[in-house]
């Protein structure tokens, strides 16, 4: 398998995991009965479309113009999963390892009963396994995105 089809690969894997987490119970990954005790159905389908976009777009971008991709598609890559590898660092990573508000905490009870393998940091937010999975799908994208810039800039 070459990189762009593991690219697009990571990219159809990533688009199901994220857009239908927060609707499918997997125990011990998700725990639907307690993420609708902190979100009506509304939030959660607005936060799915968007997720939806934010790798659709990417992949439909990947699929047209593969092998050979212009700059400014690669550049929109970039864009697309450097912005969420950074949101997955500013939401789970950072107040993993220092901390973070009680608001931010609050905000993530729904995930306090599913698995996690990393060791729990005092009351920071851990991040679950099925988060650690989708964020390192997300940073493999982003690191493929900057090896096909680098490989056309060279």
């Amino acid at each position: 398998m070459n990189i762009i089809s593991f690219f697009i690969t990571l990219q159809i894997i990533l688009f199901f995991l994220m857009t239908f987490h927060d609707w499918v119970h997997l125990p011990p990954l998700t725990d639907i009965r307690v993420l609708e005790q902190h979100t009506s159905k509304r939030e959660r389908l607005i936060t799915s479309g968007i997720f939806a976009l934010m790798i659709l777009i990417p992949l439909f971008l990947t699929s047209i113009y593969q092998p050979v991709f212009p700059l400014w598609v690669l550049i929109t890559l970039i864009n697309f999963y450097g912005w969420l590898s950074l949101g997955t660092i500013l939401s789970w990573w950072i107040p993993y390892l220092f901390g973070s508000s009680p608001e931010h905490k609050a905000g993530f009870a729904e995930y306090r009963t599913t698995h996690t393998f990393l060791p729990i940091r005092g009351n920071n937010v851990t991040p679950n396994t099925f988060h650690v999975i989708m964020h390192s799908l997300i940073w493999i994208c982003f690191g493929i995105t900057v090896y096909l810039l680098i490989r056309i800039m060279s």
